[in-house]
């Protein structure tokens, strides 16, 4: 297996990995999300960014899974510390391939990737339902800092 830099010729590839996460999230929180697709043009925009990357996990050509990383910069305020991060946006494997530790290499290539840029840190959002992403982010020296809280009307 290799983990490499997504290209145009992914964008359909990364479009199926989406319908899997997508639909993942809806049977965890199905009052909030639901199975979807997702836009071509915004994979496509990323790919050509500059800033941000898709890395794929490649075997035999096939894409097992990826992880979409973006470079951001705290917000402008005077109680923030000015730091520049990586932001894992999405974390995807394919279902029948989870278990091999894809997703593993894939958040190495982020930590690389933002080593490289001399970002300050990683950071993630992870439904808390999604127990096994929690345990493999856990072990890989994730830490939670705050929590995103609903009230239901």
């Amino acid at each position: 297996m290799t983990i490499e830099l997504a290209g145009i010729t992914d964008v359909n590839a990364i479009k199926g990995l989406y319908e899997t996460l997508f639909e993942d999230m809806s049977k965890l929180q199905p009052d909030f999300f639901r199975a979807a697709g997702q836009d071509g043009d915004f994979i496509k925009s990323v790919i050509e960014s500059g800033s941000d990357d898709i890395f794929l996990a490649k075997e035999n050509q096939q894409v097992l899974g990826f992880a979409l990383v973006q470079q951001k910069s705290t917000p402008p305020f005077p109680c923030f510390v000015p730091l520049q991060y990586a932001y894992l946006l999405d974390l995807v494997v394919a279902s029948d391939q989870r278990g091999r530790g894809i997703g593993r290499q894939l958040i190495q290539a982020v930590k690389d990737w933002a080593a490289a840029r001399k970002l300050e840190y990683i950071e993630l959002g992870v439904l808390t339902q999604n127990e096994g992403a929690v345990r493999l982010y856990e072990s890989m020296a994730f830490t939670e800092d705050r929590k995103v809280m609903r009230m239901r009307l």
